[in-house]
């Protein structure tokens, strides 16, 4: 029975060519809608990761050494700090941060030899998620 159907096969050779047409494009559609789904499934995840990281400034305080930060992590996951914006009328500084702060840690955060404007400020941190948590005094 093998042989006869191999035989068929070998002499019609019109309808090899459309099968085989079919079985990629099959294997293509297959590759392309998995992949589709798996990057769904990343980004929905990475959204409800950042959706959860609830960060806050409690104070801002100028120091001897410098500008001394309170920050809280109301999350239930770890909150990496990756940037700091000090805006007053005059400047806008950028400082870059590495900082971990563990749920529902207050951590105290030290940035040596700055020192806070004594106009109106706008002092925002930004995680590696892009949230940011924003004091105004």
């Amino acid at each position: 029975m093998l042989r006869q159907a191999i035989k068929l096969l070998k002499s019609n050779k019109r309808g090899i060519s459309t099968v085989i047409v079919v079985m990629l494009s099959l294997a293509l559609l297959v590759t392309v809608v998995g992949n589709l789904v798996i990057w769904s499934y990343q980004m929905n995840e990475m959204d409800r990761e950042r959706i959860q990281e609830s960060i806050t400034i409690n104070s801002a305080k100028q120091t001897e050494k410098g500008i001394a930060l309170e920050i809280k992590n109301n999350g239930p996951e770890g909150a990496q700090i990756v940037a700091l914006w000090i805006v007053d009328s005059k400047n806008h500084e950028r400082f870059e941060v590495d900082l971990f702060v563990n749920s529902g840690e207050n951590a105290q955060f030290v940035l040596s030899d700055i020192n806070l404007p004594e106009s109106y400020t706008l002092i925002r941190i930004v995680t590696n998620k892009g949230n940011a948590a924003v004091l105004s005094s």
